[in-house]
């Protein structure tokens, strides 16, 4: 499962003598896949996806979706149950280079107002601060 990621320029450290990456963070799930295949099971899953997701003060219901509506999007729904057997979370922010190489690029990550950068940048500076607590 993909969190936030995104592009790491070589241009943004003090020196050319570098190669870009990737910066991102991820949960591997392992286990076995059951394929959800009955309609009325998955229906049933989206109706708690609605119901944890809504807002309460929303008025939508999936009760006033027409049924044909409902059974032809379903048909584009893949549903699946893992039975977990291990997770292993990974976290690639720029941890192996110096703090101050990883502060150049959480400036950079800043300037733009995509989500995914700044998110970077914000797990970026946590562990910067982490860092220079030791």
């Amino acid at each position: 499962f993909q969190g936030p990621h995104c592009y790491i320029s070589p241009s943004w450290y003090e020196t050319n003598q570098a190669v870009p990456t990737w910066n991102y963070e991820a949960v591997h799930v392992y286990g076995t896949m059951k394929m959800i295949e009955e309609p009325t099971e998955l229906l049933g899953l989206l109706r708690k996806m609605v119901e944890k997701y809504e807002s309460p003060s929303s008025t939508y219901t999936l009760n006033d979706v027409d049924p044909a509506y409902m059974n032809g999007l379903s048909k584009g729904i893949i549903g699946f149950k893992i039975g977990i057997s291990k997770m292993e979370g990974k976290q690639k922010i720029s941890q192996n280079h110096s703090v101050e190489r990883q502060q150049l690029v959480i400036e950079k990550l800043e300037q733009t107002s995509r989500e995914n950068e700044t998110k970077i940048a914000e797990l970026m500076k946590q562990n910067v601060q982490r860092v220079l607590k030791k």
